[in-house]
């Protein structure tokens, strides 16, 4: 009987042992997994998503386009172009171009239709521009004139879109 009682007792002892480990295992999984989700949401963070913001003026033309975005303001800027598409990309955006707003950028763009999207860097994330302002002024061989700002009415980098043969010479994409 004593036998029999210590054989138990042994046997308590290492079952709550296996749980304890099992515990601690589990525990180790788990924040893990939590610094995993963590660093992946940072990393995201860090590119810019412009799918996501309200503001997507559009534009269209049937033949090709060029475009020239200049810096008036101050900041780290990115001008993006994308496409609807409802079966892929963003919620149906896929992005075909983006481009760093440094001094002045030129780029073309095939006929069709565009969207093009402005986002500045604030505290090391990326942030929509506000609403972009247009100017309505009908000038011929000129598709879009928009202003981009970091608040309503700012005009930190301008954007104006040209009929083919219209604009500057392209400068490389920046990815």
């Amino acid at each position: 009987m004593h036998n029999m009682l210590r054989l138990a007792e042994e046997g308590g002892s290492k079952l709550q042992a296996s749980r304890s480990a099992i515990t601690r295992l589990i525990s180790t999984a788990i924040l893990a997994a939590g610094m995993l989700a963590t660093a992946a949401a940072v990393a995201f963070a860090a590119e810019p998503r412009p799918w996501l913001c309200r503001d997507k003026p559009v534009f269209s033309s049937s033949g090709p386009m060029t475009y020239d975005a200049s810096m008036r303001g101050g900041g780290h800027w990115v001008m993006t172009f994308m496409r609807f598409d409802p079966s892929g990309g963003h919620d149906g955006f896929t992005v075909f171009d983006s481009r760093e707003v440094s001094g002045q950028v030129t780029g073309t763009l095939e006929r069709g239709q565009w969207y093009a999207v402005g986002m500045y860097r604030e505290e090391g994330r990326w942030v929509c521009a506000g609403p972009a302002q247009e100017n309505h002024q009908f000038v011929a061989g000129i598709v879009r004139d928009l202003c981009y700002g970091t608040a309503d009415g700012g005009c930190d980098v301008k954007m104006i879109v040209r009929e083919s043969g219209q604009g500057a010479a392209q400068n490389p994409a920046v990815n």
